[in-house]
């Protein structure tokens, strides 16, 4: 990519700017032309430019005047721009979790911790430096709510930018949601299984209700009332009560994603379903409780035998085990056809990787193209702009446009394209330039 700096004149303009004005504390303009841009809905301006200043997009177009203080870009006419992809919920640097298998003094009723009930810790006190980030920049993301690996309730979500090993230090919005699941706690410690789960969180939220309550006494009565004692794992549980974070609940079966269903409605809780394999199962469910899903793109393997090269010469099989490869194979293409099944049913649905290798993330993304029914739009919007709908940050991330934060990645190709590689990542106006790898010729 070619890198050009428009400074005719310069130091003339700047000195009658700032006699008149006085000192800017505006940065000096970017900009990126020569390039092909595509947004969000699947249009794509030829010949486009984007500028930003101070983080934020300015102007994109195919005829765009660059600021005289821009610093330039040129793009060769050979270079493809997509707005950043955001992961919803991902546990990218995050402590791995100790294990603990010892039994405590009274398992029925062990520590929080210890039942993996944590909805107090933030990702922004403890996620660690890792390579992942900056792999993830490389496969086009600048954005990641990210999460902590536990049990039950590991901890809050928090909204990253994405920049490489910088990433810890780009909080964009601390606690997003809380992070869920029907996960039991380790070895003999209660709860120990998916209903005692469901117990567990019906208890929190009894606790956590009592307590503020408590707390709303103490404040508004006689001072001779008694001062609640002060509990960071249920006060961390008041903004989910008052419906002021939703719950991201990672499920996937249609038994478990029901049995959200249940906790909402005797909870009174916001909820994101996180992953939801087999979430087409009760798609209208959701878009009648109008939940939205971030969905994994882990697809399931393709049956062995349905790999085999048609031409071959096939062992014959009984009328049985046509009937079980009849069903496995209608299994197989409903869990592909999970995302657009949902989309035609009107349920919003972003991107979620929870815990899928980045290396397989192009990949599934094609066989849900060629087999799941994802139109090239429905795939861009899928990682872009509907996550960030989700999260509640589609006024700011997700597209291209005036006035959205400068996030966005430069390839080489198509990003679908197997040969395609990512060029430079712009994160909140930061561009970071990957090395290109060697040929080897």
């Amino acid at each position: 990519m070619k890198k050009t700096v428009q400074i005719v004149s310069l130091s003339v303009v700047l000195l009658m700017v700032f006699s008149i004005q006085g000192w800017s504390q505006s940065a000096p303009a970017e900009a990126l032309k020569n390039v092909t841009i595509h947004t969000a809905d699947g249009n794509t301006i030829q010949d486009g430019t984007i500028v930003w200043r101070d983080g934020v997009i300015t102007d994109v177009g195919d005829n765009i005047n660059v600021p005289f203080d821009a610093y330039v870009y040129d793009g060769g006419d050979s270079l493809h721009v997509y707005p950043g992809f955001i992961d919803g919920l991902a546990q990218w640097g995050s402590p791995d979790v100790e294990e603990n298998v010892s039994t405590p003094e009274v398992p029925g009723d062990p520590a929080y911790d210890r039942a993996g009930i944590q909805p107090q810790r933030s990702p922004s006190d403890l996620i660690q430096d890792d390579k992942i980030f900056t792999e993830a920049a490389k496969m086009g993301f600048t954005a990641a709510n990210l999460g902590l690996k536990g049990q039950m309730l590991p901890g809050q979500t928090d909204l990253f930018l994405i920049s490489e090993e910088s990433t810890a230090d780009n909080l964009l919005h601390g606690g997003i949601g809380i992070f869920a699941q029907f996960e039991e706690a380790q070895g003999q410690a209660y709860p120990s299984t998916t209903m005692g789960v469901m117990n567990q969180f019906r208890q929190l939220f009894n606790d956590a209700k009592a307590l503020q309550q408590h707390e709303q006494y103490f404040a508004s009565l006689s001072s001779n009332y008694p001062a609640p004692k002060k509990d960071k794992v249920l006060e961390a549980l008041f903004p989910v009560m008052d419906n002021e974070q939703p719950f991201y609940f990672v499920v996937d079966t249609e038994e478990n994603i029901e049995r959200v269903f249940w906790l909402q409605d005797d909870l009174g809780f916001d909820v994101v379903i996180v992953s939801g394999k087999e979430a087409y199962k009760q798609a209208d469910a959701l878009k009648e409780r109008d939940i939205p899903v971030l969905a994994s793109v882990d697809l399931p393997e393709e049956p062995e035998w349905q790999k085999a090269d048609e031409d071959k010469d096939q062992p014959e099989v009984t009328e049985e085990m046509r009937i079980f490869r009849d069903k496995q194979l209608e299994a197989y293409k409903a869990d592909i056809e999970n995302i657009s099944k949902l989309i035609n049913s009107g349920v919003q649905v972003g991107y979620a990787s929870n815990g899928l290798e980045l290396k397989d993330i192009t990949k599934n993304l094609k066989t849900l193209q060629e087999e799941g029914g994802l139109s090239d739009t429905e795939t861009l919007q899928l990682m872009t702009q509907s996550t960030a709908n989700i999260l509640g940050y589609g006024e700011k991330l997700g597209d291209i446009k005036s006035g959205r934060l400068a996030n966005f990645t430069v390839f080489t190709e198509p990003f679908m394209d197997e040969e395609s590689k990512a060029v430079y990542s712009v994160s909140n106006g930061s561009v970071t330039e990957f090395e290109s790898e060697s040929s080897g010729e």
